[in-house]
């Protein structure tokens, strides 16, 4: 049935209301099973034998906390979606209605195959320097490498050109590694730097900013303070300074990005929390008892949604762009290949221009973008979606 013209008022659905009585919810207990079974995995890995999860793929650090961010991230993102199945009915129904939102969740949803599904099902690509630079089907490139998979043919005096194939639609690079591999492992590096971001540093940035909205006082002077602090120190030269030190790692750059950008978001939520506790019902649910931990649960995290949401991809598109930066600098781990790296390799390749190779700096680049677009589509529709003022 057509929604009716007029305001819309947001429906609550009572029987989905927790009465808070419930020692052990599903919530809980997909975490502990998780987290148990995480906690299995890296025990037997460390003291009887290599854990091969899927094929060859030796798990790394990054990997275990990537493990425990979907274990986080499955117990409160996707066991409360399957408990409301009529709440998740209506969401999808106002997202066909916005052209935008479900362009950028059609984008969203792509990348996020390409970084958790497809490397599993093609593997890691091999060095196989005889096939560098072959270009992109349906392109011709001057011949740089020792073979050409495509069509040979002859240009000014000692000039040959290589036609692109079907052997390697996409080209490859200087080592020979196709631009699809390229492409679907920077899709997963990206994949493991927004799961950090969605598990650890948006409950942590929520939970300051609640708190200090909430109870006020110098506790809210105290972590505000710590905020303005936080947002001083550069996150890049903390990272350096590991790097000195460690040397390249996904693990450290998320530690020192996420740990030291979360500020804004804080700040973002405690000043929709100080005009929340204002309203007519929190005063009253204060007044007859509630405890600001109720409060908090009931009447105003569901009410700051509607910011929180936008930030958080917001927040997302960052760290994926700054992952992408340092990358770019050649202050990563090469073994992740990341995007930035492998834009970078196009702008730096030996005895040639940049322009002669294209396809290797533009492909990525071409993936973050469209990755960067979906973060920005799917935040502003969520918010004007679930924003109750809005009109349908």
């Amino acid at each position: 049935m057509d929604e009716p013209d007029g305001p819309r008022f947001q429906r609550v659905d009572w029987q989905s209301v927790d009465d808070g009585s419930r020692r052990l919810r599903a919530e809980h207990g997909v975490l502990l099973a998780g987290l148990l079974g995480v906690a299995a995995l890296v025990c037997y890995h460390r003291f009887v034998a290599h854990v091969y999860l899927v094929g060859s793929w030796k798990p790394l650090p990054i990997d275990w906390v990537a493990m425990v961010g979907v274990v986080v991230l499955t117990a409160y993102g996707v066991v409360p979606v399957l408990r409301r199945p009529a709440a998740v009915g209506r969401l999808l129904h106002g997202a066909r209605s916005r052209r935008g939102l479900s362009f950028g969740l059609g984008i969203l949803l792509v990348f996020g195959l390409l970084g958790t599904v497809v490397p599993v099902l093609i593997g890691r690509p091999e060095l196989n320097f005889a096939d560098a630079f072959q270009p992109p089907l349906g392109f011709t490139a001057e011949r740089f490498g020792p073979s050409c998979y495509g069509e040979t043919t002859v240009g000014e005096g000692i000039t040959r050109y290589c036609h692109g194939s079907t052997y390697y639609p996409y080209g490859t690079n200087h080592r020979g590694h196709p631009m699809e591999y390229m492409v679907v492992y920077g899709a997963r590096t990206a994949a493991y730097v927004v799961v950090f971001a969605a598990a650890f540093i948006l409950p942590l940035a929520t939970a300051v900013g609640v708190v200090a909205g909430l109870r006020g006082g110098r506790l809210d002077d105290l972590l505000m303070g710590y905020v303005d602090v936080q947002l001083c120190v550069p996150a890049l030269f903390v990272y350096f300074i590991g790097y000195m030190y460690d040397g390249p790692s996904l693990l450290l750059l998320l530690l020192t990005f996420g740990l030291l950008s979360w500020g804004g978001v804080a700040r973002l939520v405690r000043s929709e929390v100080l005009q929340r506790r204002e309203a007519g019902h929190v005063v009253l649910a204060r007044s007859l008892g509630a405890s600001d931990r109720y409060l908090a649960r009931r009447h105003v995290l569901p009410n700051v949604t509607n910011t929180l949401v936008p930030a958080v991809f917001h927040l997302c598109a960052i760290l994926v762009l700054a992952e992408a930066g340092v990358a770019f600098l050649g202050f990563s781990d090469v073994e992740l290949y990341s995007w930035g790296s492998t834009i970078a390799e196009g702008l730096r390749t030996e005895d040639m221009h940049p322009h002669q190779v294209w396809w290797i700096s533009t492909l990525p680049a071409l993936a973050l973008t469209l990755l960067l677009l979906g973060f920005k589509l799917v935040g502003d529709g969520l918010r004007d979606l679930l924003d109750p003022q809005t009109d349908t």
